[in-house]
């Protein structure tokens, strides 16, 4: 058994996008982190079952012997045996930049379903590999073993890449059906939430990508970034409350779309050319 090791994190990590945070391999019993993990992790599966449990959208997930499942950062889930032979895990926590755009052009979404990767007892040493390599140094922050331990866990990640045979129009279908969930559980959110103060950071958290990654695939399936969507609904509420009051302060409009006024006036201005209170005078006159 290779205990639970935090990995010390290197004091650039721009010279690291991509580096380990936490490894080991023992046998698991019930765990619960209702705010989650910092960062992505990866489970390996070498004997027993279990049952992992996302506490966000109540979605469970059965994790037998030879599996794999990836998990997004900060949200909250829990995980616990289902057999009486022991449940033996592996897993490996990362971070870095490069973290969201790998996983998912090697076939593992943080979140999708579990994979049976073809080179399992590999992966399964690597993570022992790294464990070892992290427990045997008496200088962590030495600049050639922060190294190998990034490729460590490169050569993991591209192990650990869906078969061929997954990878086919079937595989390709499934991933674009967790990506487009992910995007549409976003767009919900926006339009259930668009009057209250909303980060895109959020946003994203709730959906299982990093603020980076979300953006890019929102950009690509919608042709404008969360933000603007964002704004877009915003704007046309507005609208919307300045034709319906004519008494509304324009303080109160920002309010209620959980903007601050000054910003909100900005905002206008540069969408419409006028002030909402100039909008507010031509809609009435008209």
């Amino acid at each position: 058994m290779l205990p639970f090791s935090l990995i010390e994190m290197p004091r650039d990590l721009n010279r690291f996008p991509l580096y380990p945070y936490s490894v080991g391999r023992h046998i698991q019993y019930h765990h619960v982190r209702p705010g989650g993990f910092p960062v992505y992790q990866i489970f390996l599966i070498r004997s027993g079952k279990g049952l992992f449990r996302d506490l966000e959208n109540g979605n469970e997930t059965i994790l037998e012997p030879g599996m794999a499942f990836a998990y997004p950062p900060d949200r909250g889930h829990e995980y616990y045996p289902l057999s009486l032979t022991p449940w033996h895990v592996g897993f490996i926590g990362f971070h870095g930049e490069l973290s969201p755009g790998l996983l998912e052009g090697i076939g593992i979404l943080p979140g999708a379903p579990p994979l049976r990767p073809e080179h399992f007892e590999e992966c399964w040493e690597q993570v022992g590999g790294i464990w070892h390599a992290v427990n045997q140094q008496a200088s962590r922050q030495d600049e050639h073993v922060m190294q190998e331990l990034s490729v460590a866990l490169y050569r993991l990640l591209l192990l650990l890449r869906r078969n061929a045979s997954d990878s086919g129009p079937a595989g390709r279908l499934e991933l674009e059906s967790v990506r487009n969930e992910a995007l549409q559980k976003a767009v919900s959110l926006i339009n259930e939430h668009f009057t209250e103060p909303l980060l895109v950071s959020n946003l994203a958290a709730a959906v299982g990508y990093s603020v980076q990654h979300f953006q890019r695939l929102f950009l690509q399936e919608y042709g404008i970034t969360p933000h603007k969507y964002l704004q877009n609904l915003r704007l046309e509420r507005a609208l919307q409350l300045i034709r319906e009051n004519a008494d509304t302060p324009v303080q109160d409009i920002a309010l209620q779309l959980g903007m601050e006024t000054n910003y909100f006036i900005r905002v206008f201005r540069n969408t419409y050319g006028c002030t909402p209170g100039m909008m507010r005078k031509r809609l009435h006159e008209s």
